[in-house]
């Protein structure tokens, strides 16, 4: 069981970081690493997004 919540925990921080540079590259246009191609960008977007959903609601199983 910890395993799993340490796991989500992994899972749901990678997920903010990361999209913390992709807000920051919505925002300002570049972050450090710039993508150009807005249909790329929105693509990685929401993969992103969809991580963190999948990770919060793993984790607010696990707990239950």
């Amino acid at each position: 069981m910890w395993r799993n919540i340490m796991a989500n925990s992994l899972l749901v921080g990678l997920s903010v970081a990361f999209l913390w540079h992709f807000s920051n590259m919505w925002r300002y246009g570049q972050y450090l690493v710039g993508e150009p191609n807005i249909f790329i960008r929105s693509l990685e977007t929401a993969g992103l997004v969809v991580i963190l959903a999948f990770g919060v609601s793993k984790y607010v199983s696990d707990l239950r």
